[in-house]
């Protein structure tokens, strides 16, 4: 145990191990970077949506799965606020994959008073569908890629404990089986009229 000079060797280091949160936040992201991609493509149209960007949901135990309730979720609230929805991303002024920075900007605002709730969540990422489908118009679906891990990041780095907390996407299904989220809906849209610049316009649509 002891060096040919007759010293101690040194200790080996011992292995660093993940924690045990980390590992649950990694695969929340795997998780939710799947769904994103599924429902962006799906409502942009893309080609490749039941094979590259399919989230492998047969997995999932009972009851409805998340990509279902995002689909009734989101494409209700696309439909009801689809003026405003396409508004908003004209006056963003989004041509080009370079612009897709904007997101995070959109989520911190409609989350800049501190409250968190699954209807800012999905309405959040149903602006991103109605992002998708105008790539997708302008022949950038790889681009849709892009913003499925932009919305993802901003959602993992600032609202990831707040969802794992609340059961993750299991969660989402729950809530929405019974909730409804149309109040918060009109909350986050008012929101995004201060980021997109619409003012007035907007609560004139809402009324």
């Amino acid at each position: 145990g002891y060096n040919a000079d007759g010293s101690v060797p040194p200790s080996p280091p011992t292995p660093s191990t993940p924690e045990d949160g980390d590992g649950d936040m990694a695969e929340f992201r795997k998780e939710t970077l799947k769904l994103l991609r599924s429902y962006l493509c799906e409502v942009a149209g893309c080609e490749s949506t039941e094979t590259a960007f399919r989230f492998g949901l047969d997995q999932w135990s009972g009851g409805e799965k998340p990509l279902d309730t995002l689909r009734r979720v989101g494409d209700s609230i696309i439909d009801k606020h689809r003026i405003a929805f396409n508004g908003m991303q004209q006056k963003l002024n989004i041509h080009k994959e370079d612009d897709l920075h904007i997101i995070p900007e959109i989520g911190n605002q409609i989350f800049k008073d501190g409250a968190t709730n699954w209807g800012r969540i999905v309405s959040l990422i149903a602006f991103g569908a109605v992002v998708a489908k105008k790539l997708k118009k302008m022949n950038l679906e790889d681009s849709i890629e892009q913003l499925a891990v932009s919305i993802t990041d901003f959602l993992v780095q600032n609202k990831g404990d707040w969802i794992l907390k609340n059961q993750g996407w299991k969660g989402f299904v729950d809530f929405f089986h019974v909730e409804d989220a149309e109040g918060t809906i009109k909350n986050v849209l008012m929101t995004f009229a201060g980021v997109a610049g619409l003012g007035a316009s907007l609560v004139y649509l809402m009324r």
